[in-house]
């Protein structure tokens, strides 16, 4: 149990932390130019973290732990997706309400965008516990 929430501890926090400054740095690319370009490389750098550190927290959970099963890396893995979507949302309303213009950003609220966020987190952590049971 102690090493289930270690691993999300570690995963999670620093997942969380590392989705925060790819966000601020797309906000410092895309306050400096036009183009899409830092835009498309900052969403895919985030896409790719969403994705590979729960697989990552969910597979050292396997290694680590000798009776760790998929129930285990499951919620490894979906605990470490919640917490770097609830970064994302997070730091998304606190841009918004401090943008300039908040009526140009999109709204992040309502229990649609929640209930989204969670079914993403599910998926996340499905396919991070069968990834990493796979390679391990």
């Amino acid at each position: 149990m102690i090493s289930l929430l270690t691993t999300i501890a570690i995963f999670g926090v620093g997942g969380a932390v590392l989705n925060i400054a790819l966000q601020g740095l797309l906000l410092t690319l895309v306050g400096r130019s036009s183009r899409t370009g830092p835009r498309v490389a900052s969403g895919v750098a985030i896409a790719l973290l969403l994705v590979v550190l729960p697989t990552l927290a969910a597979a050292n959970l396997l290694t680590t732990v000798a009776e760790a099963g998929f129930a285990s890396a499951f919620t490894a893995s979906l605990c470490v997706a919640l917490l770097i979507v609830g970064s994302t949302l997070l730091f998304s309303a606190v841009t918004t309400r401090r943008s300039a213009r908040p009526e140009s950003l999109p709204r992040l609220s309502g229990p649609a965008v929640y209930l989204g966020a969670l079914g993403i987190c599910v998926l996340v952590g499905i396919l991070g516990a069968v990834t990493a049971s796979t390679l391990v």
